[in-house]
């Protein structure tokens, strides 16, 4: 999944589907019966003709709710309980997360796992449900395959800073606000990235490092990112241009005594639009090194802090060995096109298996680091800097003719340019990576009327806890 912040739900969340029940109304209160979860964690019921959606309400549980918002677009409305009515679902669990509730992220939680999984596997059936080879049975959707880990999973952690009661506070937007909750203590991170950002906090709070109001756009400290591999850890501090320097050298002062942490880097935000890292980005290694060294399919490549990495990486080596298989599918040799490729973890592990790979990524930094790592591993893999959607005629040459094309776009699915590359190119495979159902299923629908039919559709959980479902569909050319 790409460009996606786990933190930061939708303003206004689509419920999956199914039958709603009614509720009775009075004045902006009514009593609710869930029966579907939404992607934000609420539970889905109807009053008076509104689909209403309730925090911490799961499906099966009835409460009496107030009404806090009504769509003025659209009959929909959001819900807080005000009183519980009947048993707990069975399938209610203890959140491990302290910030659960109120920082916005992993807002599944409460939700047992294997439940998770079905409602996983529910929402790629329905997205998918119109494909002619899932309409005649012809192919069927696999059980989603569950993350090995459920908590200290992600290897990157991303902070907004904030004050709260007076003090410097690393965490998230509460949902539908830009008021900071304090996420330190999460279980989702890795254990270590915790901890460093707790003194990454300390330091910055010593430093008199102050926090950056966006609203006058007046402060220093904007956002604080952790990443973590192979147990070292570097830190990326986002700035406001004019951050006294004398404030950032007493901050890695401080974090060059944590035995754990390699670097810690200066990147400059001046933007207005929400991006935590904007791309080119004035960046200062203020100790050590601006990058790490992470492993991708046996290969190693350097990572910064702003570079798109799956963040379950054990969940991720499963998925991109997946990949390879069913793009692979018992030959040996032959050419592969990887679009999207970002870092290249499908593109490193289908030249290990002895394809020649052209991949395609629109980010140049990402390029020169998968260029340099196939490079140093003698692999066959030649990595082209290009949107997919709008490749230039040099591009699109250096790309010939393919066996396979395997696809990883964004959630939004794919450009019209983008389908069109891959109709064009004629692969007789495609191997489809999404992390969008409802965009997969436009795109296949879309495929399919060039003749590509679905053959094995298997979604991966890469973030338990949440909505997100990841989901690979192997698409073969018609005779």
């Amino acid at each position: 999944m790409r460009g996606v912040n786990h933190q930061i739900p939708a303003l206004s969340p689509t419920p999956v589907g199914g039958r709603l029940l009614g509720c009775r109304v009075t004045t902006n209160r009514c009593e609710v019966t869930a029966t579907e979860l939404d992607e934000a964690g609420c539970g889905v019921g109807a009053s008076d003709g509104k689909t209403v959606h309730v925090a911490d309400l799961l499906p099966g549980e009835r409460a009496e709710v107030a009404i806090d918002h009504t769509s003025p677009h659209r009959p929909e409305a959001w819900a807080r309980i005000v009183r519980r009515l009947g048993a707990p679902s069975t399938e209610r669990v203890a959140p491990a997360c302290p910030g659960f509730g109120r920082c916005g992220g992993c807002v599944w939680q409460h939700l047992a796992y294997p439940a998770q999984l079905a409602k996983k596997r529910e929402r790629v059936v329905q997205a998918l449900a119109d494909l002619p080879a899932v309409r005649t049975g012809d192919v069927t959707v696999a059980e989603v395959r569950p993350s090995p880990q459920l908590f200290g999973y992600r290897n990157k952690g991303k902070y907004v800073a904030g004050i709260v009661a007076r003090q410097l506070v690393l965490g998230a937007y509460a949902p539908r606000s830009h008021t900071v909750i304090d996420t330190l203590g999460c279980k989702v991170v890795a254990p270590i990235i915790d901890e460093v950002a707790s003194w990454v906090r300390g330091a910055a709070e010593t430093a008199q490092l102050g926090v950056y109001n966006e609203a006058t756009r007046r402060g220093e400290l904007r956002y604080v990112v952790v990443r973590e591999a192979n147990g070292d850890v570097m830190v990326a501090l986002v700035i406001a241009p004019g951050t006294p320097a004398d404030k950032l050298e007493r901050v890695a002062s401080a974090m060059s005594h944590h035995p754990a942490v390699r670097g810690l880097v200066a990147i400059e935000n001046d933007r207005k639009d929400g991006s935590i890292i904007p791309s080119g980005a004035t960046q200062k290694v203020l100790f050590g090194h601006g990058h790490l060294v992470e492993d991708l399919g046996g290969v190693s490549i350097v990572v910064g802090a702003a570079e798109f990495l799956q963040v379950n990486r054990a969940q991720a080596a499963a998925m991109y060995a997946r990949i390879a298989e069913l793009a692979l599918d018992g030959r040996t040799q032959g050419r592969a096109v990887d679009l999207f490729a970002g870092l290249g973890g499908i593109g490193l592990h289908l030249a290990r298996a002895g394809l020649d790979v052209v991949t395609v990524e629109i980010d140049r930094d990402a390029v020169a680091q998968l260029t340099q790592a196939a490079e140093r591993a003698g692999l066959r893999l030649h990595a082209l800097a290009g949107d997919a959607g709008d490749l230039s005629h040099d591009v699109r040459e250096q790309i010939g003719t393919v066996d396979i094309a395997v696809v990883n776009p964004p959630r939004k699915g794919l450009t019209e340019g983008a389908r069109d590359l891959l109709v064009e190119l004629r692969a007789p495979t495609i191997v489809y990576v999404s992390c969008g159902p409802e965009s997969l299923g436009r795109d296949l629908a879309a495929l399919a009327a060039h003749g590509y039919i679905a053959d094995t559709i298997e979604p991966f959980d890469l973030m338990p806890g949440t909505a997100q479902v990841e989901t690979i569909v192997r698409l073969r050319r018609a005779a």
